[in-house]
């Protein structure tokens, strides 16, 4: 059983004259889910929906699995916690919607009791951007953090943006750090963040030599960034010392980065075992914000 219903709209005037707004991201899927790191994320959605003149469509998906108690007889749904789930719901949308209403954005509040993935695929279909974060994971119905990053990543073709552990608001403004080995998903995921890096003051391209094949050169990916207007700096090669990741995150924290632009990578899907190397290092902890697709 899937129901659904579209609480309410609210739309301001941009804080950017029309003729000056950055094309590109127009619309974001926000995934809500009431943990330490709502707040936080909410500030990031906001910086980039003043900086872009963004919509934000805030999504909460009640698990249908959330309803039911299996004993060994058989499945059922408990009333008792249907009650207090739909209580929790109204609470945190008449907090959320206060806390909007404040704030000089475009938003959209959506309510959903279902499946979590069918939903985040079907909204994300509209959208420029997808926002979500670690920690909401973790409490989660079904599965591990990493396996429901993984499917956000792989099984939704809008880049996504995972808010950093440790970051507390973001600056569209800022440093950005893209991770290039020469790839396919790096390319891809560089493409896709063409938008943010637009408006980023510094972009530095961090180059890995993994030597894989039909391997893309930097050179290839700063003439492609040019020809946007985005003049990158070239990291040559890093020399790795301890891992990919460490190196990357060094580099981010060295130029002060606020976001950080990575392919996403996988294998034969085997659970939450699904990811190598960096992708899934990164997907498991990360103190910035990544920007990622497949």
């Amino acid at each position: 059983m899937q129901t659904a219903e579209l609480v309410m709209e609210h739309s301001s005037k941009s804080i950017i004259e029309p003729a000056t707004v950055p094309l590109g991201i127009k619309t974001m899927l926000f995934h809500i889910h009431n943990d330490d790191g709502l707040a936080d994320r909410l500030q990031v959605a906001f910086s980039i929906a003043r900086a872009f003149g963004t919509h934000i469509h805030l999504l909460h998906v009640t698990p249908i699995e959330a309803y039911t108690v299996t004993d060994a007889f058989a499945t059922y749904v408990n009333a008792g916690i249907v009650q207090v789930l739909e209580d929790e719901a109204a609470k945190l949308k008449n907090e959320l919607e206060q806390q909007l209403a404040n704030e000089d954005v475009s938003w959209t509040y959506e309510e959903v009791t279902g499946s979590l993935m069918p939903h985040l695929i079907q909204r994300a279909a509209l959208a420029d951007l997808v926002l979500t974060g670690r920690e909401p994971y973790d409490r989660e119905f079904g599965s591990p953090a990493i396996t429901l990053l993984g499917d956000m990543l792989h099984r939704i073709r809008t880049p996504l943006l995972i808010v950093g552990d440790e970051t507390r608001k973001i600056d569209p403004f800022g440093t950005a750090v893209v991770a290039w080995n020469g790839s396919y998903e790096a390319a891809n995921a560089m493409r896709a963040a063409v938008p943010l890096l637009k408006l980023s003051s510094r972009v530095r391209l961090v180059s890995v030599d993994e030597s894989k094949d039909e391997q893309f050169p930097s050179t290839g990916a700063l003439e492609y960034l040019s020809r946007h207007g985005i003049h990158a700096e070239l990291v040559e090669p890093l020399r790795i010392i301890n891992s990919v990741t460490e190196e990357l995150l060094d580099q981010a924290e060295t130029y002060g980065a606020s976001c950080m632009v990575v392919g996403g990578y996988s294998h034969t899907r085997a659970g939450e075992f699904l990811f190598g190397g960096v992708t899934r290092s990164l997907l498991k902890k990360c103190p910035i914000s990544l920007v990622m697709a497949h």
